[in-house]
């Protein structure tokens, strides 16, 4: 049996290019579920996340449950939903807070009072003072 010995090279980089990335990201996360950042929004869902990300600006969406999430520098908004995360967030002043879900732990601080929408069980919604 012949083999294009390119295609065999070629085959073996990419593959070799999978398992590393893949092992990366492995060695990184426990997490169970998508992260997604973009230019307007960051967005963690599913399960057990543990992880830090810098908002400048944008705004922070956290569904599932039992992640730790710290949000670094401002947020435009946070949104938590469903049940057992932990959130450290700065908002911005006229930014937004919505909680919903069970056994969530926000920590929040801000220069403002931003507009908060709160419902569920048994949440801790915490305003921390603002660093200076």
């Amino acid at each position: 049996m012949l083999f294009n010995t390119s295609f065999v090279r070629a085959v073996g980089v990419v593959f070799a290019a999978g398992v590393s990335l893949h092992s990366a990201a492995m060695a990184q996360e426990k997490g169970v579920g998508a992260i997604s950042v973009t230019r307007e929004a960051i967005e963690v869902s599913g399960n057990g996340h543990q992880r830090t990300f810098p908002c400048n600006g944008r705004k922070a969406v956290v569904e599932g449950s039992d992640h730790v999430i710290t949000f670094t520098g401002v947020c435009a908004s946070l949104d938590v939903s469903g049940g057992n995360n932990s959130v450290t967030v700065q908002l911005a002043p006229q930014g937004s807070l919505t909680v919903a879900g069970a056994d969530h732990k926000v920590r929040w601080r801000s220069t403002g009072e931003p507009a908060q929408d709160l419902s569920g069980a048994n949440n801790q919604v915490v305003k921390l003072p603002v660093k200076r």
